[in-house]
This record gives structure tokens, C-alpha cells and sequence, in this order.
């Protein structure tokens, strides 16, 4: 299993009104990070199943999106080019589209939101239990989750 840095384990709501529409996270990045992630796993005690992993690569300013399924991870990774972090924090805000089974990304500035991606996931969102940051992350500062 990765050096999970923060882990937060999602209410089990079984009814579909109140499940989680969207995630609030931020944080401070360790000095010279190399790279960090938020995962939407499936189990808070095994990393087997991720609907979704969102990886920052700082040097290269790449974002990866996959997710990993009986342990593997899926060959049909997403990799984005984007000069939006600036090495020492983060914020980032997930919105859960449930009917189209889709994870949309947002980088949080104090002017506004900007689109970062929109990833189609294999597993339906309802099957995340846990939310798991892993990589060069000092703490996590903020984690809000909303309900519309």
C-alpha cells in the first residue's frame, strides 16, 4: 500500500439524495515535491480498487487520471499538460456527476475555478468509500465535502 498521507473515510448514505456531490481539498506540499494524489478508493484498507486516482506530477506539470481495478491499474490512462501549480500548496474541488459516472476537476483560486478535466470512470462513483491523498504532502488544510 502507498504512505498515505491523509485518508478520509466517505458517510455510507444509502439513499441516493444524500450522497456526496462534491469534494473540497487542500494542502501543503513538502519542499521540492516531485509529485502528490487524491484516490477515490473503494475500500478504506485496500488500494485494490480505485475509481479514481489524480495524480500531479510537479516538475512536469503533468496530471494522470486512471483508476485500478483487482489491483491493476488500467492501461488507458488520461495525461494532461497544465502550468497551474505552483509547488508549495494546492486546491482542488471534485464534483460527482453520478448519472454519467463522471469525476469533474477544479483547481480552486480566490478568482474563480478552473476546469482542469472531466474523467468517465469504470466503477459507478456510489462504490467510493474513501478519499486517500498520497506523495510529497506536508498536511491536508481543508476537506469539505457538499451535498446538493
Amino acid at each position: 500500500m502507498p504512505d498515505v498521507k491523509f485518508l478520509a473515510v466517505l458517510p455510507n448514505n444509502a439513499n441516493a439524495s444524500d450522497c456526496v456531490t462534491k469534494l473540497t481539498i487542500s494542502g501543503t506540499l513538502l519542499q521540492q515535491p516531485q509529485q502528490f494524489s487524491v484516490n477515490f478508493v473503494n475500500s478504506p484498507v485496500c488500494t485494490d480498487n480505485i475509481t479514481y486516482h489524480f495524480k500531479v506530477v510537479i516538475p512536469t506539470q503533468t496530471i494522470i487520471e486512471n483508476y485500478k481495478r483487482n489491483g491493476e491499474w488500467s492501461s488507458l490512462q488520461q495525461e494532461h499538460y497544465l502550468n497551474i501549480f505552483d509547488e508549495s500548496t494546492f486546491r482542488l474541488e471534485f464534483t460527482f456527476d453520478y448519472d454519467n459516472s463522471t469525476m469533474i476537476v477544479y483547481q480552486v483560486r480566490e478568482t474563480g475555478h478552473n476546469f482542469i478535466s472531466k474523467y468517465e470512470t469504470l466503477f459507478s462513483l456510489s462504490e467510493i468509500q474513501a478519499i486517500q491523498v498520497w506523495g510529497d504532502v506536508q498536511k491536508v488544510n481543508q476537506f469539505a465535502l457538499s451535498y446538493d
